[in-house]
């Protein structure tokens, strides 16, 4: 990492230390909203069965993404080799969209709005990682990165992003 930025040391820095604490913010207020009967949203049942949904697809899409990509909770500078193969053949970033998914289907499962608003915030912290995390890797493999981004064209979305 050329940049000594806080910033950029904060989005390479280990993506499952930032998971956690994504994770305990995001229960941690769900639990406050149902317990200080914050804002939720009025379709109650319907929200915490589709979250709950989320949160079981997150799981098992990230531990699929997970079994190709074994240095996947390593700091993005420290990750030795390209992964191209599994999910990592369709987008670029799967268990960044594993946890993006999860978070929402958190929020969604507690139906507190103050906890879907804090789910879209970590839908921001997880794309600026991953563009950074391309920065990185076109660095270290400058073309093995290009040929992969030019084979697998989307990060998260197919089609869309």
């Amino acid at each position: 990492m050329k940049s000594g930025s806080i910033i950029d040391s904060f989005l390479l820095s280990n993506p499952f230390h930032r998971g956690m604490v994504e994770w305990l913010i995001l229960v941690g207020s769900g639990i406050c909203g149902l317990v200080f009967s914050w804002a939720k949203f009025s379709i109650f049942p319907v929200s915490n069965i589709f979250g709950g949904l989320l949160i079981l697809s997150a799981f098992v899409f990230h531990l699929w993404a997970e079994k190709e990509h074994r240095q996947a909770h390593e700091r993005s500078e420290d990750i030795d080799m390209l992964v191209t193969s599994g999910a990592y053949a369709k987008i670029r970033h799967p268990l960044y969209l594993s946890i993006i998914i999860l978070n929402i289907g958190i929020a969604l499962s507690f139906g507190v709005f103050l906890t879907f608003i804090m789910a879209l915030l970590t839908i921001i912290h997880w794309i600026a990682t991953s563009l950074k995390e391309e920065e990185v890797l076109l660095q270290k493999f400058p073309d093995a990165y290009n040929q992969y981004k030019i084979s697998v064209r989307w990060r998260m979305i197919p089609g869309i992003f």
